[in-house]
């Protein structure tokens, strides 16, 4: 890490007056204390820059964005500013995080085109158990322990399905959907079918093995859902189409990021 950045998480992350809010891409995301997002952000400079190009590539004017997973809001942010009619919505079951980002969206600029969906989000609707980790590691929160944060609690929170937000918000035109939600990947594009098919949007998730695991899903799955969805499923960063099972076990080795592409 620079020492410029070094210096960003000592401010930010320890010092009386400046501690517990990031400037970043023209907002202030509040964050836990000793939010590893937090950490992450300052040694990259910019969160998963990779990603977020691919994102920023897929924006389009007048369009809506669902981050699903979207912790403090580092791959809703700039997004924001990236297409200045692009409609956000943030969505985030975690409570602790939840209260961050709602407090983000409250004193943001853009608050008129950013809103906050405080939910997990899977195949049906209601509510499930949720397992959160303590604060600073509330980015391997979900609906199963994959033991990849602290040691936490169950509790319960309220469940949605994409199809479910599309449809609150009128069925908006939605240009791109990031999914992250610790292994439940797959239960939210099952719960998405509607929205996927209908907009069309390009579709960036996270693709783990250890916390597919939890859930019992298979690496191969993702491109059984592909398929189902119409869509051609490319590798992150490299672009590179997957089309086999066994390149897919081979990729999810090295990478945990996949796009959905859909076939014109």
């Amino acid at each position: 890490m620079t020492l410029a950045r070094r210096f960003k998480r000592w401010l930010y992350g320890s010092c009386p007056g400046f501690k517990g809010a990031l400037p970043y891409w023209g907002e202030r995301l509040y964050f836990p204390p000793g939010s590893v997002l937090f950490d992450f952000a300052c040694a990259q400079g910019i969160y998963e820059r990779e990603n977020l190009r691919l994102l920023q590539a897929a924006a389009r004017p007048g369009a809506w964005y669902f981050d699903i997973g979207a912790n403090i809001g580092l791959m809703s942010a700039p997004l924001l500013q990236t297409e200045p009619t692009l409609q956000v919505v943030s969505v985030e079951p975690s409570p602790d995080t939840a209260a961050c980002l709602a407090r983000s969206i409250a004193a943001s600029p853009n608050r008129g085109r950013w809103r906050l969906v405080a939910a997990a989000v899977g195949e049906r609707e209601g509510d499930t158990e949720f397992h959160v980790s303590a604060a600073t590691h509330s980015a391997f929160d979900g609906i199963r322990d994959t033991e990849r944060g602290a040691a936490g609690r169950t509790i319960r929170v309220p469940l949605t399905t994409l199809d479910a937000l599309w449809r609150r918000f009128g069925r908006p035109e939605v240009a791109l959907v990031k999914i992250d939600v610790e292994g439940a990947e797959a239960n939210v594009l099952r719960g998405g079918r509607e929205c996927l098919r209908a907009s069309r949007p390009v579709v960036l998730l996270e693709w783990n093995r250890q916390n597919l695991a939890a859930y019992g899903c298979r690496p191969e799955t993702l491109l059984d859902l592909a398929e189902e969805l119409d869509c051609d499923l490319l590798n992150v960063p490299g672009l590179a189409p997957v089309r086999t099972r066994a390149s897919l076990r081979l990729q999810t080795g090295i990478s945990e990021s996949f796009l959905l592409v859909p076939r014109q």
